[in-house]
């Protein structure tokens, strides 16, 4: 009986070991399981994990290598801005034209060589020394005419020598006198007392000594009138180169507030002018984040928005920190920013309020 309890339960293990995981939904078994490395499963999944945002960590050390602004506003330095008034006793601007020039600032002659005179316009190109406009200088030019006259005469006065001349003479009467004296004495001894000859000597130093005054005083004196009438020529100068309108910077004319002929009043604004390949960024830094030695020098990246959701972007520097701290605990840092054309416009306009500027820490 014992035995063919043996030989059934052998049976039933021998049917258990036969069955696969399907049929019986137990552990699969491990014989049809594939081995896979532990190297190789880290390598499939560093290949096919998606790639991940940056941390934040990464963010901050970013921002801590920029100090970003988007409120700049952007303004035409004040050495890059030139306004021409009339000069002292303005009266009427006789011309408003200048000779034309090329891109490079070279005048253009027309067919005889002359210079091609165009009227002054809004929007024209002008560049450093340039002439724009005169004011009525009639009076100016007579008055120049008269001093130079005047400085002829002075200088042939210095360069006369008849007082000179006339002391000369006098000292070598003198002279003369005193050698005759000596003279008769040889011949005749005691023929000519010795206080006859000390006062003829006498006379020879007086007469020589003034001769030399004479000299120092015509020189002085005539000098003296020479450097007076050579002020006044250069005043005059000074005068009629006032009276016309030069452009101190290469740039833009933007206003014109006068026309040819106008009888205009000192001070009067006839020109203003800008220069707009240059301009200047402002941002407001806050004191609790930066330093001036923060910002001071550093290069600075500027952008601007346009129509069409266009953005440019320009070079910059900081080139001052205002040590002034304003009300609201900021400071204002300024950034010169080399503007760029488009055909014949600088992209960068002044007065916009909308500049963003990165600047590199």
């Amino acid at each position: 009986m014992g035995s063919l309890y043996t030989l059934i339960f052998c049976s039933l293990l021998l049917q258990i070991e036969g069955s696969t995981p399907n049929q019986q939904g137990l552990l699969p078994d491990t014989r049809q399981t594939q081995f896979v490395p532990a190297q190789s499963v880290a390598q499939q999944q560093v290949q096919t994990a998606p790639i991940a945002d940056p941390p934040p960590v990464a963010v901050q050390q970013t921002n801590a290598r920029q100090a970003r602004f988007t409120d700049g506003w952007s303004i035409v330095p004040k050495h890059n801005h030139v306004v021409l008034s009339a000069p002292e006793r303005a009266g009427m601007l006789v011309s408003l034209a200048t000779e034309r020039r090329d891109a490079a600032g070279n005048i253009v002659p027309d067919s005889n060589g002359n210079p091609i005179i165009v009227p002054v316009t809004r929007g024209m190109n002008v560049f450093k020394g340039q002439v724009l406009g005169k004011f009525e200088d009639h009076e100016l030019r007579s008055n120049m005419q008269v001093n130079q006259t005047q400085l002829r005469v002075a200088r042939a006065e210095r360069d006369k020598e008849l007082e000179v001349e006339y002391a000369g003479r006098s000292s070598q009467l003198a002279y003369a006198e005193l050698e005759r004296l000596h003279e008769a004495n040889r011949r005749v001894a005691g023929a000519v007392s010795e206080m006859e000859i000390g006062r003829a000597a006498l006379a020879y130093i007086a007469a020589d000594v003034k001769l030399k005054l004479e000299k120092y005083i015509l020189d002085e004196i005539k000098t003296a009138e020479v450097t007076v009438r050579e002020s006044e020529l250069e005043r005059t100068g000074v005068q009629i180169e006032l009276r016309r309108l030069v452009s101190q910077i290469d740039g833009m004319i933007v206003r014109i507030n006068a026309a040819e002929g106008e009888r205009l009043r000192e001070g009067h604004e006839v020109l203003e002018i800008m220069r707009l390949d240059t301009l200047e960024v402002r941002v407001r830094a806050r004191v609790d984040e930066y330093e001036i030695s923060d910002l001071q020098g550093k290069q600075a990246m500027v952008r601007v928005a346009f129509p069409n959701g266009r953005m440019e972007t320009f070079q910059g520097m900081v080139v001052f920190c205002d040590p002034q701290v304003l009300s609201d605990d900021t400071f204002e840092v300024y950034v010169e920013v080399q503007n760029r054309r488009a055909g014949n416009f600088w992209l960068i306009q002044p007065g916009r309020r909308d500049v963003e500027v990165a600047i590199a820490l």
